[in-house]
């Protein structure tokens, strides 16, 4: 009997493996140190003019700092690599929020100091989401998805336990998050690898297609608040609300059904919800508002967790410098929301926010950029797809095939040839990294008895017997 009970209680080793991992996480600190700095209930009180200068100057710091990080990315390299002055910027990123929250908004200081302090603020939360991005890119994509919704979960409960709290304490509590955040970026590298150099004999194209769908996603998700009376304080609620229903959804079913999750529906979902929103838009003057404004935030929310992952496993996959990719892209995406926040204030200043011919106007508008973003999406065959983020030689100009990419394209070869899922193509694929049956359990959150099956039916249907198979089958 004893040896009954003892089976099911875990071993030292089987607890770390569960509880180390946690710390990914952190990323829901970032996100909502992000969200509550915005909702007036928390942060910058009842003045209009501090909280939009406070708002504005956050969005002028992060977008400054992304396009330095994009411009510099070659000299910089890997962000894990300069740890001393993140950590600094970070620091200063705290104190900042403090300072603006606790004695600049409250002593009524003017916008342009409020504006100057916010955007030397938002540096250092750049900063974290560059360093999370290297980090995510050393994942495989199920990780990437899994922790990735997780974070929006803590987010959502840190959001709810701020919301809580007395003013000077939600501040503090505020201003503490991205210090946690960084915390967890630093126990994290302990856990991945670090970002290879990269060569300076070759140059990466921009994933044009994922940045402009990422752009035209961030001006709808902006705008949107021009249908609330009061968009600067329920549009940031409603954001922190859709990150917390899109996290547990896509949690739910990754878990759930983790042999059949396929993270490609992350993108095919969000667009009902975007064309629900346009549909409902010309309704918005009759408490309508509300709808489309979580509507559009949750379809907004919902396409970004599939997009960063698809930027980490294009880094992954072709070995492209992630501080580059992730800091053109946020930069394109944070401008759009802050251009579609421009247009959404002087539709609200003019009094057109109501007007029923400008909502049926933006409704059409809607549902063009919907169906440009799906004409774009629906022009890769493949998920996998390079997205135009190819290595390529400066000398030749023709395009360099890394090792991993080859691996990665081998796998997918064999997978399509003999029939294999999604699921078991992944499996496959971490077979041919040399992974354990541990680590692919790890990565792909599934029992032991499941990854025995799959990697069965793999044997199976490429009709071979063992790993060394696999391993010649794919010509290592």
């Amino acid at each position: 009997m004893g040896n009954i009970f003892e089976a099911g209680v875990p071993t030292e080793e089987e607890r770390n493996r569960t509880l180390r991992p946690l710390r990914f996480l952190g990323m829901g600190m970032l996100v909502a140190w992000l969200c509550c700095t915005h909702i007036p209930d928390i942060y910058c009180g009842e003045s209009d003019v501090l909280r939009r200068a406070a708002s504005t100057g956050m969005r002028y710091g992060d977008i400054g700092m992304f396009l330095l990080l994009a411009a510099f990315a070659s000299r910089i390299g890997s962000l894990g690599s300069h740890m001393k002055i993140s950590g600094i910027l970070v620091a200063a990123c705290c104190a900042g929020t403090a300072l603006t929250g606790l004695v600049l908004v409250p002593i009524g200081a003017p916008a342009g100091m409020v504006m100057t302090v916010s955007a030397a603020t938002a540096l250092g939360g750049a900063i974290l989401f560059c360093l999370w991005a290297e980090v995510y890119s050393q994942m495989g994509s199920t990780q990437i998805v899994v922790y990735g919704a997780g974070s929006c979960l803590v987010a959502f409960g840190l959001y709810v336990l701020v919301s809580t709290m007395m003013h000077p304490y939600a501040v503090l509590a505020t201003a503490l998050l991205p210090i946690g955040s960084f915390a967890c970026i630093a126990s994290s590298f302990v856990l991945v690898p670090r970002e290879a150099a990269k060569s300076k004999a070759a140059r990466y194209a921009v994933p044009w297609k994922i940045v402009v769908i990422m752009t035209l996603a961030g001006l709808a998700s902006g705008l949107a608040g021009s249908v609330l009376l009061n968009p600067d304080g329920q549009g940031a609620v409603h954001r922190i609300w859709a990150t917390g229903v899109a996290g547990a959804v896509i949690l739910g079913l990754a878990l759930l059904r983790p042999e059949k999750f396929d993270a490609r529906f992350l993108a095919q979902a969000c667009v009902p919800l975007a064309l629900a929103a346009c549909v409902l838009m010309p309704a918005a003057w009759s408490n309508a508002g509300f709808a489309v404004s979580f509507l559009v935030k949750l379809a907004y929310v919902w396409f970004t967790i599939f997009a960063l992952m698809l930027l980490a496993n294009l880094a992954f996959r072709f070995g492209a410098p992630t501080l580059r990719m992730f800091a053109i892209a946020r930069a394109c995406s944070e401008g759009a929301i802050f251009l579609g926040v421009t247009i959404r204030e002087f539709l609200r200043d003019s009094g057109l926010s109501q007007d029923g011919t400008v909502l049926l106007a933006s409704a059409c508008a809607g549902i063009v950029v919907v169906c440009v973003c799906v004409l774009l999406w629906r022009s890769e065959r493949a998920v996998n797809a390079d997205w135009g983020a190819a290595g390529m030689e400066i000398a030749s100009g023709e395009r360099v095939v890394g090792p991993r990419e080859r691996l990665i394209l081998r796998c997918e070869q064999l997978a399509q040839m003999h029939g294999l899922t999604a699921r078991e193509t992944e499996v496959l694929t971490l077979i041919a990294q040399r992974k354990t049956r541990s680590e692919m359990e790890q990565e792909l959150f599934l029992s032991q008895n499941t990854v025995k099956t799959h990697v069965r039916h793999i044997y199976a249907k490429l009709d071979i017997h063992s790993k060394s198979d696999v391993y010649e089958l794919i010509g290592q």
